[in-house]
């Protein structure tokens, strides 16, 4: 390359640094991208995470990133980047919680030292890290299935509707209008019909949901003779971010004011029964779009914890007004996000950190009372065939929550080498943080992504329909960087690939030293992209768990996954012809994805 040619790159580099937090590219890529044309798919919005990216704070493809590249055999230490190490302000930092615990535990000031939670060391020490960011739910392993098809998703919908007496509360980002939405609705009629002291409160994103479709519905117009009919039962929330603002709210159309922010959580509770997912309320995550679902029943103190973050995000968010279903209206007494969003984002904050409790275990039953103790050494199952935990975890970037980004940091950081490490991710655009801790760790690493062929916005036309290959670009530079940094016999990626179908799964597999099948597992609606970290809503759980009938059920989730799939190497991707026009927009536009 020659120095003249250098300097332009270099000077390029430094305008575009420089004039990011002005033009705010993110945005303008999600403008060509609508204006280019939409998606064949209905799920492929510019406000599902991965197709329109906001800005962030530590991208993939930046600047910054592309000179380690060019720096061949490193990756940047995780002593050089910021990672955050406590979840709200006021959290304790995750690091030597284990220690600090066995000499202050109140009600057995020297038991956690003495006596392990779980018999393998690194699941111990998780648990204790894991447990100083927020509370802890020990539960019953024989409660816990996976889901493996979009099909029984839909069913463990309709019967957890059917069966629920006392609340249904639903999160999403939207509820589509076809025919199985509909047919939801209506068993939620019939269902309050029967139940008088049922009652039900959906939240969705508020301008997702109020969004028109072809078919002139939206989710805000099929909820509203539900509504109408047990207004004193039914609460439906529309959360709109505080981050759409001033003259952007007035400027950016529908569709495109979705890449500032959405409410992204996925959690479906059936009073005591907890559905979570990574998978919205419409035809194609029924029927032909690839998620992950845990279900577990019977475990009222996990149902009440992601009820009460529904309650509390609902009490933040906005209402359809009865005369015009596609309006939003502020209630009586509540902060305006978009006239007060200061105001707002510190009241939110102030309502969802009461949720981050350290040392706050709750024991495996199903009494009325609810309550968390000091230590875990007062709860049933320590240290045996039952030994099974779940820990909550948020991340709220625009109210600065970061709990989820937290954990999943030290994990990345944390992971011994003798593991194996297993993450799935259908929109492949690391955060640098993320990127380099995968790097730099230790364990064998088998990731899978979606192919072009999988992913939601194949087969779309004008500018849109380039995004694949947009992806299918960061995923060839990621495998770049893996042979760069003599990764190449310890991180393999293969891509999803199934006849019509897409790919939204997302998550990650851990198996320990000595163990046959994974003990942790991540499930839920975050990436690992810097639009989970900085601009939605997010939501998910990690499962650790010592009991062998439960990590055979996620080793089989996990094969299920990985059944249809190819292997991905760079020379796969030399068969694959991309125009110089999606390569510039990678390159100009690649941190946003």
């Amino acid at each position: 390359m020659s120095p003249i040619f250098s300097f332009f790159i270099t000077l390029f580099n430094m305008i575009k640094r420089a004039l990011a937090p002005i033009v705010q590219p993110q945005r303008l890529f999600a403008a060509l991208m609508v204006i280019g044309g939409r998606s064949a798919t209905a799920t492929s919005t510019t406000c599902g995470n991965g197709s329109s990216q906001s800005p962030p704070s530590t991208p993939l493809l930046s600047s910054k990133s592309s000179t380690i590249t060019s720096n061949k055999k490193s990756a940047t230490p995780s002593s050089h980047l910021y990672i955050p190490k406590k979840s709200t302000l006021d959290s304790r930092q995750i690091g030597n919680y284990s220690r600090e615990y066995s000499t202050t535990s109140s009600s057995s000031p020297s038991t956690s030292s003495s006596k392990p939670i779980f018999k393998d060391a690194y699941l111990n020490d998780l648990f204790w890290q894991l447990s100083s960011q927020g509370p802890a739910f020990e539960v019953n392993p024989n409660n816990i299935d996976f889901i493996q098809e979009p099909i029984d998703f839909y069913n463990h919908l309709i019967d957890g509707v059917k069966r629920s007496k006392k609340r249904i509360t639903m999160a999403s980002l939207y509820l589509g209008t076809g025919k199985q939405e509909i047919e939801l609705v209506e068993e939620m009629k019939l269902a309050m019909e029967r139940n008088k002291e049922l009652k039900i409160h959906i939240l969705l994103d508020g301008l997702r949901g109020t969004r028109i479709g072809v078919d002139k519905e939206s989710s805000a117009t099929i909820l509203d003779e539900l509504l109408n009919l047990y207004s004193d039962r039914v609460t439906i929330s529309m959360y709109h971010t505080p981050d759409l603002n001033g003259i952007l709210k007035k400027v950016l159309p529908p569709r495109i004011n979705e890449t500032i922010g959405v409410q992204h959580i996925k959690t479906y509770v059936f009073d005591d029964d907890l559905l979570l997912s990574g998978a919205n309320l419409s035809k194609d995550y029924f029927t032909n779009r690839q998620d992950r679902y845990v279900l577990i029943r019977s475990t009222k103190s996990v149902s009440n914890y992601f009820n009460e973050i529904v309650e509390i995000i609902g009490s933040l968010s906005l209402h359809v007004d009865k005369d015009n279903k596609n309006q939003l209206l502020l209630s009586t007494g509540s902060i305006d996000p978009v006239t007060q969003s200061d105001e707002f984002k510190t009241l939110a904050y102030t309502k969802l950190s009461t949720l981050l409790k350290s040392h706050s275990f709750y024991p495996n039953n199903n009494n009325n009372n609810n309550k968390s103790v000091d230590s875990p050494f007062d709860c049933n199952n320590i240290n045996n065939e039952e030994t099974t935990w779940i820990f909550p975890t948020i991340q709220m970037g625009p109210f600065n929550i970061r709990q989820d980004e937290v954990v999943t940091s030290h994990i990345f950081e944390s992971v011994p080498m003798d593991s194996k490490f297993f993450i799935t991710s259908p929109y492949f655009n690391l955060t640098e943080n993320y990127l380099n801790l995968i790097l730099t760790g230790k364990p064998k690493l088998d990731i899978i992504t979606c192919s072009p062929q999988a992913n939601g916005f194949y087969g779309s036309k004008g500018l849109s329909s380039a995004v694949p290959d947009c992806y299918a670009i960061i995923e060839k530079r990621f495998l770049q960087r893996v042979q760069d940094t003599d990764n190449g016999k310890r991180i393999s990626v293969q891509e999803y690939i199934r006849d019509r179908w897409t790919y939204h799964a997302k998550g990650l597999w851990i198996q320990v030293k000595n163990q046959q099948h994974p003990s942790i597992t991540l499930i839920g609606s975050p990436n690992f992209g810097s639009r989970s970290v900085e601009k939605d809503l997010e939501a998910q759980i990690i499962l650790v768990t010592q009991n062998k009938q439960l990590q055979q059920k996620m080793e089989n989730e996990k094969n299920y996954l990985w059944t249809e799939t190819q292997d991905a190497n760079l020379e796969l991707f030399e068969k694959r012809k991309v125009s110089l026009m999606v390569r510039i927009l990678v390159y100009i536009f690649g941190n946003y994805l």
